[in-house]
């Protein structure tokens, strides 16, 4: 089935296990044979323990025809692989971050949790593939502060986040508005510290960089898009505007 220029040489070094070699191949073939996923590279026996290691795991299944092809959650596992190299895509992380407001109060947590421990920070969530934005929103909201809010989507801020120079993070953040607070505030968590702040006194906190962009995109009567970098060195965070856009 495979030619030999279907992978650059260059592409199939890069495929360097055999299981992601083989659903890297089925992607690209509703079927195949043991022998055409195979295609006599390395020895038979191993490549047929890695098989069965994937119909176990429920990635693949063998059809009436006996011939393999990948089952549903196979199908959802190589989107997160790369189309050239089969190899593991390294996704951003993608969350939605509420800054909670109560006339000119801001309710922020003080991480205690890594990354970025004891810094002061708005309250988010990694978007659920089950969930859409504002469902998270309320969702994180409810579960770290017990509060209940009016949320009005106002902009994305997008990052890119650096550790000692090294890339660490990418993020894609929906930064949702949250005010009108109902409800007692639980004022601990596994994942911090909550404690609501005048505007003016989050310059003196020890904050994630981001702060003061993620206020000034809730405040803005437009919709709002920021790209940044943002640099950590252990100890001092640093960040760098990279593009600002209102729509």
């Amino acid at each position: 089935m495979k030619s030999k220029g279907f992978y650059a040489a260059e592409e199939k070094n890069f495929i360097d296990n055999y299981q992601s070699r083989i659903l890297h191949e089925l992607t690209y073939h509703k079927t195949c044979s043991f022998n055409q996923l195979w295609d006599k590279e390395g020895r038979s026996n191993k490549f047929s323990y890695h098989i069965t290691k994937l119909v176990a795991a429920g990635l693949i299944k063998k059809n009436e025809q006996g011939l393999y092809q990948l089952t549903t959650k196979g199908k959802k596992r190589v989107a997160y692989l790369e189309s050239f190299t089969g190899n593991r895509c390294e996704l951003p992380i993608v969350a939605v971050i509420m800054v909670i407001t109560d006339k000119d109060k801001v309710l922020l947590i003080n991480r205690k949790k890594e990354p970025f421990y004891g810094f002061w920070a708005a309250h988010g969530g990694k978007l659920r593939a089950t969930n859409y934005i504002m469902e998270q929103a309320e969702e994180s909201i409810k579960k770290e502060t017990g509060l209940k809010c009016d949320l009005e989507l106002k902009g994305i801020f997008s990052s890119k986040s650096y550790i000692n120079k090294e890339f660490s993070y990418g993020h894609q953040l929906f930064i949702v508005k949250a005010t009108n607070p109902q409800g007692n505030l639980i004022e601990k968590t596994i994942k911090g510290e909550n404690k609501w702040f005048k505007k003016e006194e989050i310059k003196n906190l020890r904050t994630l960089p981001n702060i003061p962009y993620l206020i000034k995109i809730i405040e803005n009567k437009k919709f709002s898009w920021i790209e940044a970098d943002r640099f950590f060195d252990g100890e001092n965070f640093g960040i760098a505007v990279k593009k600002e856009v209102n729509f």
